[in-house]
């Protein structure tokens, strides 16, 4: 006769190994707390709202105490293959100086993002707003402006002016403009008001410029302490040290050097500049100015 077992002992001679075996379940292990959004192969949206996620990003990135996160933000504002991106627009006689500018432009902006980073991301109250700032007037056809690079194409170029949303002053850098182009859909940066390209433009259209005039059927301008002036259109420097009164006009002019032919048009057409009168300020009533000046003229265009 059979004995019955009891149920529990059946239980427990079933064999483990059959069906398929369950794994229990794991949680994810979080990420860790320097890896931030918004890496080198993100994108952004071609308007401002990309543009301000893009330097939310780099702020994160700051945040984050990852340095490395924190250069490869600042590194994917820069165009990703500037002799390659130069040498599509550019005649190839200029590549090989503009690659040099945009390096120098580019390590100079990098460097004012870096210090921007480091002194205010640390603030909660800081962040950055992206804002339009006009467009400057395209190159001039006369004049040193015409001398300056241009691209072969249309290059489409972005000013933004930039500024800190931190209520306290000390949260914030003093806001600054800067132009980018949009490449493999992240913003680059290509330089300040003016592009990389056209950086003259500072001085020829600053405070201290001097429009071109026609004598005798040529162009001419001046440009305020550049000691070393050429270009494949100019034919004659004159090279003019200028006593400017109160009222902005020249009073005494010496000249440093400069061919006979060209050197009274150089100083007719000094004479004839207004260089902006000085502050009405008492202390200033018998003051003035001293700029050397040197005055282009330019070839004739047929």
């Amino acid at each position: 006769m059979c004995k019955r077992l009891p149920l529990t002992l059946l239980l427990i001679a079933l064999p483990l190994g059959c069906g398929k075996k369950v794994q229990p379940t794991v949680p994810p292990a979080p990420l860790p707390a320097t890896v931030v959004r918004g890496g080198a192969a993100a994108s952004y949206a071609d308007s401002a709202d990309g543009l301000q996620a893009q330097f939310a990003d780099v702020v994160l990135a700051a945040r984050s105490h990852d340095q490395v996160a924190l250069k490869t933000a600042i590194d994917s504002l820069g165009l990703p293959q500037p002799d390659t991106w130069i040498a599509a627009h550019f005649d190839p006689s200029l590549v090989s100086q503009l690659v040099q500018d945009y390096s120098q432009a580019s390590s100079r902006f990098q460097s004012h993002i870096w210090w921007v980073m480091e002194n205010f991301a640390k603030f909660d109250d800081f962040a950055l707003k992206v804002g339009p700032f006009g467009m400057p007037e395209p190159l001039a056809d006369s004049g040193f402006e015409s001398l300056l690079p241009r691209p072969l194409d249309r290059v489409e170029t972005k000013n933004c002016r930039f500024t800190s949303t931190a209520t306290d002053p000390k949260h914030g850098p003093p806001s600054w403009v800067s132009s980018f182009v949009y490449v493999d859909r992240r913003f680059r940066f290509v330089g300040g008001t003016y592009p990389f390209w056209a950086e003259k433009l500072t001085a020829l259209r600053g405070p201290m410029s001097m429009s071109p005039a026609v004598i005798r059927g040529m162009t001419v301008q001046g440009v305020a302490f550049q000691k070393h002036v050429s270009g494949p259109g100019i034919v004659a420097v004159v090279q003019l040290r200028v006593d400017i009164t109160r009222d902005g006009r020249a009073s005494h002019i010496k000249v440093l050097s400069g061919e006979e032919p060209f050197i009274q048009d150089a100083k007719d057409y000094v004479k004839a500049a207004n260089f902006g009168a000085l502050p009405d300020i008492p202390g200033l009533a018998n003051t003035g100015t001293q700029w050397d000046i040197a005055v282009a003229f330019f070839k004739p265009k047929n």
